[in-house]
């Protein structure tokens, strides 16, 4: 319950005069009560939408589940690739020393010119 200082409640009665300085008293009295009652009626309200917002921006603790889970899946997914890739490369190495043989079987000029780069990059 809202109550007029007791300041304020005299500098109107100087103003004023008692009489009419009571009625103001109490109607601000009574309009500080009407908002003190809107204000304590609300508060439930704004704290529960308050909070419905801040649920929504916040990460649970499933959401950090789901996520950690799709991150293992990622990397599942990468290892596969990585273990394709190296086959792959392990492949186009198989082919590049065949051709390599090739080259230098039925090309005679070709297996100096090769003998010649390989001694470059030692």
């Amino acid at each position: 319950m809202a109550v007029l200082l007791y300041e304020v409640y005299k500098f109107i009665e100087e103003e004023v005069g008692k009489e009419k300085a009571e009625k103001i008293g109490k109607a601000i009295e009574e309009a500080l009560n009407t908002i003190e009652k809107r204000v304590l009626e609300q508060k439930p309200i704004l704290k529960a939408e308050i909070k419905e917002e801040l649920t929504k921006e916040l990460a649970t603790k499933a959401d950090i589940a789901e996520t950690k889970a799709e991150i293992e899946k990622v990397r599942a997914e990468v290892k596969v690739l990585e273990v394709k890739f190296t086959a792959e490369l392990r492949l186009i190495k198989l082919w590049l020393i065949i051709l390599t043989v090739l080259v230098a079987v039925f090309n005679r000029d070709a297996l100096g010119l090769i003998l010649e780069i390989i001694r470059l990059l030692k």
